[in-house]
C-alpha cells in the first residue's frame, strides 16, 4: 500500500511537470497570460513542490533542507494561482487585495515555521496553522468560486449559441481542478490537527486529488481529438 501511494503522488509530480510545461511553452509561442499564470503554478506547487516533498521522505538528516524548499516551492505555485485568478477574473482592487493578503499569510506561515525549526520536526504554531490554511483556502476557493460562476453562465451561452460547449467544458474543468487542490489542503489540515503525520492514507488521498487536478487542466488546455468531437457533436445537436 505505501508504494501504491508512493507511485500516486510520483504520478501527480510528473503529470504536473508535463501539463505545466507545456502550457509554459505554450505561452511562450503565443504570448498570452493566463496559461503562462497557470502553467507556472501547476509546475511550480504540483511538479517541484510535490517532488521535494517526496525527496524529503528520503533525505535523513537534510529533510529539513528538501521540506523546506518544498513549502517555498508550493506557496509561490499558489501565490501565481492568485495572480491569475486576479487577472483574469477580477481585475480590479479587490481582486489584487486578496491576493496580496493571501500571499502574506502564505508567507507569514512559512518564516514561522522556518525561524521555529518546524522543518525539522518541531510541531508548528496556532498562527502558522491558520495563516497557511486560511491563505490557501482562500486563493483555491476563490479561483473554484470565479471559476465555477464563469462555467454556470458559459452553459447558459451555449444554449443560445453564444459560446462553443468546449469553452464552457474549460471552465467546468479548471472548477475541479482547484476543488481537487481544496481538497488536498482540506486533508492535509485535518492530518496536522489529528496529528497523523505523512502516512500511506495521506499520500494515496493527495495522490488522488492531485492526479484528478492534473488531468482535469490537461483535458481543459489539451483535449485530445476524440474529446473535441464529442463536444462539437454536442454543439451541432444544440
Amino acid at each position: 500500500m505505501a508504494l501504491f501511494a508512493l507511485l500516486g503522488i510520483s504520478l501527480f509530480a510528473v503529470a504536473s511537470f508535463a501539463v505545466g510545461w507545456r502550457l509554459l511553452w505554450l505561452a511562450h509561442r503565443t504570448g498570452l497570460l493566463p496559461e503562462k499564470l497557470i502553467g507556472g503554478s501547476l509546475f511550480l506547487a504540483g511538479g517541484i513542490g510535490t517532488a521535494l516533498l517526496i525527496v524529503s521522505g528520503f533525505a535523513g538528516p537534510a529533510r529539513g533542507v528538501f521540506s523546506t524548499a518544498a513549502m517555498f516551492a508550493i506557496d509561490c505555485g499558489i501565490t501565481v494561482l492568485g495572480v491569475f485568478t486576479w487577472r483574469v477574473f477580477r481585475p480590479g482592487l479587490v481582486g489584487a487585495t486578496v491576493v496580496a493578503t493571501c500571499t502574506a499569510l502564505l508567507f507569514l506561515s512559512f518564516a514561522s515555521d522556518w525561524v521555529s525549526g518546524h522543518y525539522l520536526g518541531v510541531r508548528r504554531s496556532g498562527f502558522s496553522m491558520t495563516a497557511d490554511y486560511v491563505g490557501r483556502f482562500a486563493m483555491y476557493g476563490w479561483a473554484s468560486f470565479e471559476t465555477l460562476r464563469q462555467a454556470t453562465l458559459a452553459r447558459r451561452r451555449v444554449r443560445i449559441g453564444l459560446t462553443e460547449p468546449l469553452v464552457a467544458n474549460r471552465f467546468l474543468l479548471w472548477g475541479v481542478s482547484t476543488l481537487a487542490a481544496n481538497g488536498i489542503w482540506a486533508y492535509s489540515l485535518w492530518s496536522e490537527i489529528a496529528e497523523v503525520g505523512d502516512t500511506t492514507e495521506f499520500y494515496l488521498v493527495a495522490s488522488v486529488l492531485g492526479i484528478t487536478c492534473a488531468l482535469a487542466i490537461w483535458l481543459a488546455f489539451f483535449p485530445p481529438q476524440l474529446y473535441r468531437r464529442r463536444f462539437a457533436t454536442n454543439g451541432a445537436s444544440a
